[in-house]
């Protein structure tokens, strides 16, 4: 029991100082770059996050239910990530010059150890090496800090020499992460089985993942092409202030889905009134800080970015009025999910993306970043709709969660 709950915390704890470390970082490259170049920046992350939940569905995400973790298969995993991921930036680069941008070897060094440690990482959480995990993010965390402390106190503004000095953490991280895992046992035998084995679980979960990444980003993205990298570039720099919120849902569903689907399966009516119970906790907590954002934008955007962003204040209004129709959508999507309907979730998720596909050019176009939040909106509004008329078929009426 001990060893486990070590484990739980040593876990929370290395999630918490991951995600808070991508936080700083974020701000630290609002204040040093201009807007439109963090603009750019943007977008380069925002591929680099549609590579790693692309690559994760072939990858990670079938690794982690597997049953056999034996050596051979972790090393076949890691061989197929270094293979997919080379493939992704390659991809990323030609996207890149389509719309007209060339990257530097910078950015491709930065965007390979980007999506190579936050694979590293969750491999060793999935193998149990939890310690192990926390050291190497604690000593990637500090590293990245210092780094970050030498661009601004020797005032590197140029993003080229920022992911060159990041790449470089990266890197050490990349060294760290081979010795621990040690990925020399595959054999070519191998190979036929395993790769047998990851087409056919990581089809849909791929299918799945680029659905959810453009229901999410479809909007954000165009704004780019739309409205400009610096529009595009205050849209992420608030969506960052976020984070604290996003690990509070991601421990909020760790904890609440497994129990939600425990109940369901027992009694529908307790598994409502668990809901219910649940939903309220999180709003107690969840609703005040986003009244607190949306009240005090300017001033948090500000301190966040710089006075360059106070003129985009509205835009961190915007999304706390968004996260609190993701905070509505919670019991709903746990429902679905509890019930093993994993095709109506994602056709929830399709039903959305096209709803952004058709609409987007519109929005933007004639509402500028309010046409971003209300598409936004309104996307949530169709994944809830679509999932309560499931739910009504089955005789769950997951409203009752939210009275």
């Amino acid at each position: 029991m001990n060893r486990i709950l070590s484990q739980k915390y040593q876990i929370l704890a290395d999630q918490a100082i991951y995600s808070g470390t991508s936080f700083l970082m974020t701000m630290l490259m609002a204040h040093q770059l201009e807007t439109i170049t963090f603009g750019y920046y943007s977008a380069f992350v925002l591929a680099l996050y549609l590579a790693v939940s692309a690559i994760s569905a072939w990858t990670l995400q079938v690794f982690q239910v597997a049953n056999d973790k034996k050596p051979a298969y972790v090393s076949y995993i890691f061989l197929l990530q270094l293979v997919i991921m080379l493939m992704a930036i390659i991809l990323i680069g030609l996207a890149g010059q389509l719309y007209g941008f060339s990257y530097s070897a910078d950015w491709y060094f930065f965007g390979l150890g980007f999506i190579f440690y936050d694979f590293g990482r969750k491999l060793i959480l999935s193998l149990q090496k939890t310690a192990e995990a926390l050291l190497l993010d604690i000593l990637i965390s500090v590293l990245l800090i210092v780094a970050g402390l030498f661009l601004i106190f020797n005032e590197l503004k140029d993003i080229s020499d920022m992911f060159r000095i990041f790449a470089i953490v990266y890197g050490i991280a990349a060294i760290i992460i081979v010795a621990v895992i040690r990925p020399f046992q595959i054999m070519v035998s191998d190979f036929y089985h395993y790769t047998k084995r990851q087409i056919q679980a990581g089809r849909w979960l791929f299918f799945t993942a680029i659905g959810q990444w453009w229901a999410g980003n479809l909007f954000i993205v165009s704004s780019g092409i739309y409205l400009g990298a610096a529009a595009l570039g205050a849209l992420r720099l608030s969506q960052s202030l976020f984070g604290i919120l996003n690990i509070l849902l991601q421990a909020y569903e760790n904890y609440v889905l497994p129990q939600t689907a425990a109940h369901l399966n027992n009694n529908l009516e307790s598994g409502i009134s668990y809901l219910k119970r649940t939903n309220q906790r999180l709003g107690w907590v969840f609703l005040p800080v986003l009244l607190t954002i949306f009240i005090f934008a300017k001033p948090v955007i500000t301190l966040a970015g710089g006075s360059q962003y106070t003129p985009y204040a509205y835009v961190l209004q915007g999304w706390s009025v968004v996260y609190v129709f993701i905070y509505l959508s919670q019991p709903i999507r746990f429902a679905i999910r509890s019930l093993h309907l994993n095709r109506h979730f994602f056709v929830g998720y399709m039903l959305s993306l096209g709803f952004a596909w058709l609409s987007a050019s519109w929005l933007l176009s004639g509402f500028g970043l309010y046409g971003v939040f209300t598409g936004l909106i309104i996307s949530q509004v169709i994944l809830m709709i679509y999932w309560i008329y499931i739910l009504q078929q089955k005789n769950l009426n997951v409203w009752k969660s939210f009275i």
